[in-house]
């Protein structure tokens, strides 16, 4: 009879120890989600990708071509074919930008002021600041400051050599004499603020090398066409901190003048 009654009390303790962990792991069930379920993962932070070097090869390519090109001049005081929405504003920034733009960089974060290409760089970590040219390659935008210390980044232009040796930089700049422009510098003598470098475009295709086409030799690949930017209207809209104050400013030679015609 004791016995009898020992074993129903141990089976009383064991159901009701039973169903509390029951309860308890139900409840962790449904706060947690089903218990079986694998830890969720969770993705990585996305990071740009600097600008390989036939990326650098097209902005510089691109920079050339179009100061050789009949785009390069205004059709009236600061009518430009590179401002968007056809602006007649101060354009180095929108010229440099189209650049980059071509040659393949990501640009959706720089627009019409010089000191977007800093903001640009340190938002990438491509920005480097001051006049030395140490990690400066070809296809970077270097910014000035020019005669102006209440703005440290008032025109911009891109880098399409360094002389490591020298420590001079060779630019492609717009709207500098009103036109797009090339010249050989000292950084260090020039009011350079410092550099940024591009970065790949997000999802940017393969890059295709212009070979001939197998199919018809003697044909190179075809590349895909880049809108032209459109063209100009005659009104005038400048704003501060973008574009050489009146009468450019000679970059060459140790002291920084003021000259007409001459380029910033």
């Amino acid at each position: 009879m004791q016995s009898t009654l020992l074993k129903n009390t141990v089976t009383r303790i064991l159901v009701a120890t039973a169903a509390v962990v029951g309860v308890a792991l139900l409840g962790m069930s449904t706060e947690n989600g089903p218990m079986s379920a694998a830890p969720e993962l969770v993705a990585a932070k996305k990071t740009t990708t600097p600008a390989d070097d036939e990326t650098r090869r097209k902005i510089v390519e691109a920079a050339e071509n179009e100061m050789k090109s009949d785009r390069n001049r205004e059709t009236g005081e600061n009518c430009n074919s590179y401002s968007p929405g056809g602006k007649c504003q101060a354009w180095c920034a929108d010229f440099a930008k189209y650049v980059w733009n071509k040659g393949g960089a990501k640009t959706d974060s720089v627009n019409s002021a010089a000191k977007s290409f800093r903001d640009y760089g340190q938002k990438n970590k491509t920005w480097k600041s001051g006049a030395g040219v140490k990690n400066v390659k070809p296809g970077d935008a270097v910014t000035y400051r020019l005669n102006d210390k209440n703005f440290d980044n008032d025109h911009v232009g891109i880098v399409t050599k360094v002389n490591k040796k020298t420590g001079k930089i060779t630019v492609i700049s717009g709207n500098s004499g009103d036109k797009i422009r090339k010249i050989t510098i000292d950084p260090k003598k020039s009011q350079v603020t410092g550099y940024s470098s591009p970065v790949e475009k997000k999802n940017a295709k393969p890059k295709k090398s212009a070979e001939p086409d197998k199919k018809n030799p003697g044909k190179k690949s075809a590349e895909k066409k880049t809108q032209e930017p459109k063209s100009k209207k005659k009104t005038q809209d400048t704003k501060p901190g973008q574009v050489e104050p009146e009468g450019p400013v000679i970059l060459s030679e140790a002291q920084v003048s003021v000259s007409p015609g001459v380029i910033g």
